[in-house]
C-alpha cells in the first residue's frame, strides 16, 4: 500500500486548546475544493484566521489528520466528513460551512451534533447554474445530440425517431423548491412546455401562473414523456423513484435526475432501461462501485445514459456565491454561535457564545465581553 503523502510544510500550527475548552483550538480554516476561490476568503484572514487548502482528494485519515486544531471546515470537496474525522477534531472544530444543499452524503451532522459542531450549508446561492444546466441536459437527451456529434448528415432510424419540440412534449417536475420552480418557469416561458407536478406540499400560486397542475408521484410519472428529478437526497427520498413509479412511465420516456443518484432506485432504472421504457437516463453523478446495477447500467445502456461528474452547480458565479455565503456562515458561528443557514440540531450557542477577534499580529485571537447570540444577514 502507498505511503500517504505528509502534510505540506506551510500549513499553520495548531494552538493549544485552554483546560475550559471555550478558546479557539487554532488559527486553522481547513478549505476544500478546486472550484474554491481562496481570495474570498479575505474577511477570515482579517479576523486572524489562516484557510489553507490541500492539493489533494483526502481519504477518511488524511482529513482525520487535516482537522486536527481546525477551528471551521469549508467544504467544497467530494470528501467524507464521517464521524470518524470529526472527532479528530473534538474540542477545536466550531463550524463545517458545506457548499452546496445537499450536504447529508457528505457530513455526518448527526456525529456533528453530538460534537457540538455547527453544520451549514448554502441554500438558493447555485439556483440558477442547477437550473440552467437540467435545461441544457433535457434538451441534449430529448434531441439525443451526443449521439450525432460528428454527424455530417442527419442520421434517423426512422420518422417515428424524430425528436419532439419540447412544446409538445409533456414534462413532469418531481420537487418545486427554487430549483424546480426555475427550471419550470424556463420549461413554459421560452418553450410553452406541457407541465405537471409532484411536491411534498402544493404550490397553488405556481399551479395558477404556469398552469401547471399537481398530480401524485404515480399519476405524474403516467403524464411525463420526460421526468425531471429534483428533491433533496434524504432517508425519506431515497428510492423514490422506485419500479412502481418507473413502470407507470410511457414507452421511450426520459429521466432527468439533478438530484442525488439514489433517489432513483438502481435496478429499477436498469429494468426501465432494459425493457426501453426509458430511452434516455440523465445523472449529474451516478451510483458508487458497490452498486451493482450501476456498473451494469453503464455497460449495458452506454449510449442512452448521460452522466457528469456532480457538475451542474459549479460555475463561476454559483461557486462565488456560495463561497461568500459560508464565509459568512463562519463568521456567524465564531461570533455568535448560530447561523440561520444551520442544518443540524446543535442549536445551543452557550459553549461559543464569546465572539473572537484579531487583536495583534496576523494569528493572534482573544475573546472580548460576551454578546447575545444571533444571525448575521446575506
Amino acid at each position: 500500500m502507498p505511503q500517504e503523502a505528509a502534510p505540506t510544510d506551510d500549513r499553520p500550527a495548531a494552538r493549544h486548546m485552554p483546560a475550559d475548552g471555550r478558546a479557539l483550538g487554532g488559527d486553522k480554516v481547513l478549505v476544500t475544493g478546486s472550484g474554491v476561490d481562496m481570495r474570498l476568503l479575505e474577511p477570515l484572514r482579517r479576523r486572524g484566521l489562516e484557510p489553507w487548502r490541500p492539493d489533494r482528494h483526502l481519504s477518511e485519515r488524511e482529513l482525520a489528520r487535516e482537522l486536527r486544531g481546525v477551528v471551521a471546515y469549508l467544504h467544497g470537496g467530494e470528501e467524507r466528513a464521517t464521524e470518524t474525522a470529526l472527532r479528530s477534531a473534538e474540542g477545536t472544530l466550531r463550524v463545517v460551512a458545506f457548499l452546496g444543499v445537499g450536504y447529508e452524503n457528505f457530513v455526518d451532522v448527526a456525529a456533528a451534533n453530538d460534537l457540538g459542531i455547527v453544520v451549514t450549508n448554502t441554500p438558493g446561492a447555485a439556483t440558477t447554474s442547477v437550473a440552467t444546466f437540467a435545461i441544457g441536459q433535457i434538451v441534449n437527451a430529448n434531441w439525443r445530440i451526443t449521439r450525432h456529434l460528428g454527424s455530417l448528415v442527419p442520421d434517423w432510424a426512422d420518422g417515428e425517431e424524430l425528436p419532439y419540440e419540447l412544446g409538445a412534449r409533456k414534462i413532469g417536475i418531481v420537487g418545486l423548491g427554487s430549483i424546480g420552480t426555475r427550471i419550470a418557469h424556463i420549461l413554459k416561458h421560452a418553450f410553452g412546455a406541457n407541465l405537471a407536478y409532484f411536491s411534498r406540499t402544493r404550490k397553488q400560486h405556481l399551479e395558477a401562473s404556469l398552469d401547471m397542475p399537481y398530480k401524485p408521484l404515480h399519476e405524474l410519472a403516467e403524464f411525463s414523456d420526460i421526468l425531471v428529478v429534483m428533491v433533496p437526497g434524504t432517508g425519506k427520498t431515497i428510492s423514490m423513484i422506485d419500479s412502481s413509479v418507473i413502470s407507470r412511465l410511457g414507452q421511450g420516456s426520459v429521466l432527468v435526475n439533478i438530484a442525488r443518484p439514489a433517489i432513483v432506485d438502481a435496478e429499477a432504472l436498469y429494468n426501465g432501461m432494459k425493457e426501453d421504457r426509458i430511452a434516455v437516463a440523465v445523472f449529474d453523478g451516478f451510483y458508487g462501485g458497490d452498486s451493482d446495477f450501476g456498473l451494469r447500467i453503464r455497460e449495458d445502456f452506454p449510449d442512452r445514459l448521460l452522466v457528469t461528474g456532480h457538475i451542474a452547480s459549479h460555475t463561476r458565479q454559483a461557486m462565488d456565491r456560495m463561497v461568500r455565503q459560508a464565509v459568512k456562515s463562519i463568521e456567524n458561528v465564531l461570533d455568535h454561535g448560530v447561523d440561520e443557514h444551520a442544518v443540524g440540531t446543535f442549536t445551543d450557542p452557550e459553549p461559543y457564545a464569546e465572539p473572537y477577534r484579531k487583536v495583534a499580529g496576523p494569528h493572534r485571537l482573544t475573546s472580548d465581553t460576551p454578546q447575545k447570540a444571533g444571525c448575521g444577514t446575506h
